[in-house]
């Protein structure tokens, strides 16, 4: 019984071997027809024997169909020699022109040299060397090539062009030409219906008005639309942009650039950094978040400063506006600063901080409703203090210098403060010295104040109207006459590094806290 089982799956085997020798062979004898020629002329003493057909030549293979003016058929290798208006209709889709032709029968495969022409729907590639595989219906060039659509021109040392895909690859040298920009790559795909290119190398996108490099990302050459993921940068004539990835749409003239997102503006030296950026190239305003620092490039002493946006806009006369808003926090070497807003003007060179500002520079710390940092060839020249002005300046452990007003002008040069003028309330506490000794303590109050400042200490009080005042020695001072009202000490909040900008402590100024309560 087994011995009988065994005999029948043999034999089914052999049937199946059988039929698949048949099918290759089948395969194999599918040969190549001449359908058409003026004359004909058998040519025997060749090894292997051709025949030569010459005008208007007809060929016919399954469904392929093949032109030309003369043409060698080598039957016993199934193949075709074809001469001159070489033209090859393939699917009834995909038709190829060329000065010669080498078919191959067996495997469907054409080689065709010189003069090569493919079209396919609205795609034409032009080269000198093509090879096609009729099977998988694909085209290779190899030898430097050139493609056209409706709208664009690409060429490249090698490409592909799968039709049935309707896919084509392009390798060395890739150069693609548009209306808008001319396109430089490594490696390319592009989709010839969805007009999608797809970057897989080092790629260079030249615009009129700016460039871009990327190594990976895809481009809707319909859409004007597009996506990159590797080594980005976005360059134009006042800024460049960097990112792990950046969406395009040229149309809406809009850029999106996500994570490790860096902006320099090359002509103002400023310096814009976060985790998302968004910019608007036709009004040149941006907005950045999540990490954003922006970084003002100064010889020897440049400014650090964080909030949770930053934006980047343009004031009617055409000059840049920096907007910070929310947990605004700053550092530079001779001065940092916290606040809730801030604005800096390019036109008037002006930084404005709002809602409890403090102010740190060479010692002293400064406080008001609003405050101006007014800058004259990249300098700070004067401070402007609006609103419940205080300025404070720890004399030692125990003692402060303060002075307060309604509005104070700061006078700097080679960025120390040198003369402080109050107007309106004007009040000081301060305790002179004398050979490095504290004398007592100055209580005085008067409406317009002139202070003189060396060393960061208080070397003389111009008191524009007679003042109310007394000095204390320092035997006779209480803890509650050392502080004027409103007095606040906030050196906790103070950023004391760059990398301080980052932490935030909600600082609530004591004036609001004593109106409150009141």
């Amino acid at each position: 019984m087994l011995r009988t089982a065994n005999k029948y799956i043999f034999r089914l085997l052999a049937g199946i071997i059988c039929l698949t020798n048949l099918s290759v062979s089948a395969q194999k004898k599918s040969k190549v027809s001449i359908r058409n020629s003026n004359t004909a002329q058998f040519i025997m003493n060749t090894d292997p024997s051709l025949t030569k057909f010459l005008g208007d030549v007809f060929i016919t293979h399954g469904d392929i169909k093949m032109y030309c003016d003369s043409a060698f058929q080598v039957k016993e290798h199934n193949t075709i020699e074809a001469f001159g208006n070489v033209h090859i209709i393939n699917a009834d889709t995909v038709h190829i022109y060329g000065d010669y032709l080498k078919y191959y029968g067996n495997t469907k495969f054409a080689e065709l040299r010189g003069n090569v022409k493919l079209k396919n729907k609205s795609v034409t590639v032009t080269t000198q060397f093509l090879d096609f595989d009729m099977t998988e219906s694909i085209g290779y060039y190899f030898n430097g090539g050139e493609i056209v659509d409706a709208d664009n021109i690409l060429t490249s040392e090698i490409g592909r062009y799968y039709t049935k895909q309707e896919m084509l690859f392009f390798k060395d040298s890739v150069e693609a030409i548009t209306t808008d920009y001319t396109l430089y790559s490594d490696t390319l795909k592009y989709n010839t219906v969805s007009k999608v290119a797809f970057i897989l190398g080092p790629t260079k996108i030249v615009g009129e008005k700016e460039i871009l490099y990327s190594e990976d990302g895809w481009y809707n050459t319909e859409t004007n639309i597009s996506q990159f993921f590797k080594n980005t940068t976005l360059d134009t004539k006042s800024y460049q942009i960097k990112g792990d990835s950046i969406y395009l749409d040229r149309n809406n003239e809009l850029a999106q650039i996500f994570n490790n997102v860096e902006l320099r503006d090359t002509v103002n030296n400023l310096i814009l950094k976060g985790n998302f950026l968004e910019t608007f190239k036709n009004t040149e305003e941006a907005l950045m978040t999540d990490s954003a620092v922006f970084i003002q490039i100064t010889e020897g002493d440049s400014l650090f400063l964080h909030s949770d946006t930053l934006r980047i806009e343009k004031d009617t006369a055409d000059f840049k506006l920096i907007k910070a808003f929310h947990h605004v926090k700053f550092f530079r070497t001779n001065m940092q600063g916290i606040c809730d807003s801030l604005v800096y003007t390019m036109q008037d060179s002006t930084i404005r901080l709002f809602n409890d500002p403090v102010l740190w520079a060479e010692g002293n710390q400064m406080v008001a409703d609003t405050i101006e940092i007014e800058s004259q060839n990249e300098a700070i020249r004067y401070l402007h203090f609006k609103g419940s002005s205080f300025l404070t300046t720890k004399e030692d452990s125990t003692f402060y210098n303060q002075i307060k007003g309604k509005n104070m002008l700061g006078h700097i040069k080679d960025n120390k403060l040198y003369k402080l003028d109050i107007k309106g309330n004007g009040e000081t506490l301060y305790y002179p010295e004398k050979k490095e000794i504290i004398m007592g303590m100055n209580v005085a109050k008067s409406s317009n104040i002139s202070i003189l400042i060396q060393d960061n200490k208080i070397d003389k009080i111009i008191f524009l109207k007679k003042p109310d005042g007394n000095m204390y020695p320092l035997f006779d001072i209480k803890k509650e006459m050392q502080f004027l009202k409103d007095f606040q000490w906030l050196e906790e909040y103070q950023p004391k590094s760059k990398e301080d900008i980052f932490i935030w402590k909600e600082y609530i100024p004591i004036r609001k806290l004593n109106s409150s309560s009141n």
